[in-house]
């Protein structure tokens, strides 16, 4: 337990200052932008939160990027390998951690994205009686069953994307170890199709499933079939897991650093 603790720590520290160092370079963003709308003159109640629109893919996607790239440099690195934990335990709390700094930034946009709404509400309404009685309409059961259950899609759909870059990742590199230059080539080229074909269709599929939540919160209808998509990504992670591990104990070199 001491161990896994300590991996645990060792490897979400350097990720929680990255992200937070997202976060602040995208609320530095927002406040020079605003700052800049308000000297042309320009500046609303609802400025904030337009311009946090506008840079709220920044650390949502850049910070994906980096936590995937700090999950594979993790296997490389022979730093963490001295510690006596298994395989498996090991490949979780990588995952884990990762998944943690993502919900955080997750987290930290909601709220930035509530303040920015809240003090432009009125602004962004425009006083218009028929918008107010479309948000007025959802209760609060059916708000926190959408926020519930699109978060579930997100993790599950996170963990499959990364799962599936560290499959494509180990099969390469046992692919190295067996094959000789020319095959090696061709076998990445053959990964790299098949992993750009299912990041395409993951991204339908989350796309689809965020849909199908939006107007099940619309209609006021039940979001039952929801938990069969997230049980054939849960069956895919738990067997891409399964896999990754064999790899990982088998062919999976570190690098002593």
């Amino acid at each position: 337990m001491t161990s896994s603790w300590s991996l645990f720590k060792a490897l979400s520290w350097p990720r929680f200052k990255q992200m937070s160092l997202l976060v602040g370079i995208e609320a530095l963003a927002v406040i020079v932008t605003s700052l800049w709308t308000a000297i042309k003159g320009n500046f609303t109640a609802a400025t904030l939160f337009y311009n946090l629109c506008a840079w709220m893919a920044l650390p949502l996607i850049v910070g994906f990027i980096l936590l995937a790239v700090s999950n594979e440099k993790f296997f490389r690195s022979g730093t963490f390998w001295l510690l006596p934990i298994s395989d498996w335990r090991r490949y979780m709390i990588n995952l884990v951690a990762s998944l943690i700094n993502i919900i955080y930034v997750w987290l930290a946009q909601v709220i930035l994205f509530g303040l920015t709404l809240w003090l432009g509400w009125n602004e962004l309404m425009g006083g218009l009686t028929g918008t107010s009685m479309f948000f007025g309409q959802f209760d609060a059961g059916s708000v926190a069953q959408f926020a519930l259950g699109t978060l579930l899609v997100l993790v599950l759909a996170t963990i499959l994307i990364w799962s599936t870059i560290t499959l494509c990742h180990f099969a390469t590199n046992a692919a190295k170890g067996f094959l000789p230059q020319f095959r090696q080539r061709f076998v990445n080229v053959v990964i790299t199709v098949i992993v750009i074909y299912v990041a395409f269709r993951l991204a339908n599929l989350l796309i689809g499933m965020i849909s199908f939540l939006s107007s099940q919160l619309v209609n006021q209808g039940q979001i039952d079939s929801l938990w069969t998509g997230s049980l054939v990504m849960l069956a895919v992670i738990l067997v891409e897991g399964i896999i990754n591990t064999l790899i990982l104990q088998k062919w999976v070199e570190p690098t002593l650093n």
